[in-house]
């Protein structure tokens, strides 16, 4: 049977449901739902680059809320993963903006944009503005615990949030229609956590034992902070 103790911690409408997979290992499936106010209020504050804003000729591309780059679903459980977490610059942009990683191993980012970055964490060691250039990827490794924010001394706008944490078993982001999955999850007690910009909203104890399908009443989603808090 499986087991869901309600998180305490909400902001905005949601709904997750949850999968618990089989004695071996299943998958465990959810989604997060934004109000429509919430959407509209995280994507006017996002800082969009020079190429989105009005330059007099060509209208400005219009910024979708996009749960992938807003949203970081985590496990938090007793096996730990091995695997480094890989983040993107593309489109001006950190892809995702929400990292959750796990705390000891490396922080690889690739630069997909045709220009540099300096991609910088405010308070984490080791994790200097040193410039990536255009198609190579950057480690760092991460040595400290907590949550720090991400900022580009070339771009400005380039703004993301670092969670670092002990313990992650899997990390995904959410699909367009905000719907999530761990796979293959072994059985055992897990902490499901969801992480919007530089909070942790929501959190909800689970036991995978066998195939059962729960639901959850609505959980948070946040607001965006404003640009350039």
């Amino acid at each position: 049977m499986g087991r869901l103790r309600r998180g305490t911690r909400a902001a905005a409408l949601g709904t997750v449901l949850l999968l618990a997979g089989s004695v071996q290992a299943g998958d465990v499936k959810g989604s997060v739902r934004a109000s429509d106010e919430g959407k509209q209020k995280v994507v006017e504050a996002v800082r969009a680059p020079y190429w989105q804003e009005w330059n007099g000729f060509i209208d400005p591309k219009k910024l979708p809320f996009d749960y992938a780059r807003e949203v970081s679903a985590v496990l938090i459980g007793p096996a730990a993963t091995r695997d480094a977490t890989s983040v993107s610059l593309r489109d001006g942009t950190l892809l995702p903006s929400t990292i959750v990683a796990q705390h000891g191993l490396p922080l690889r980012i690739r630069n997909d944009d045709d220009f540099g970055h300096e991609l910088y964490a405010e308070g984490l060691k080791g994790f200097d503005p040193v410039e990536t250039s255009p198609g190579t990827t950057r480690t760092v490794q991460l040595e400290q615990t907590g949550v720090f924010p991400l900022r580009d001394r070339l771009s400005p706008h380039v703004r993301g949030y670092l969670h670092v944490v002990a313990k992650l078993t899997q990390v995904v982001h959410p699909s367009a229609d905000g719907t999530f999955v761990f796979r293959e999850v072994p059985p055992g007690k897990y902490t499901l956590k969801i992480y919007r910009g530089p909070s942790e909203v929501s959190q909800t104890e689970l036991e995978v034992t066998s195939t059962r399908e729960l639901s959850l009443d609505p959980m948070a989603l946040p607001e965006s902070p404003k640009a350039g808090k």
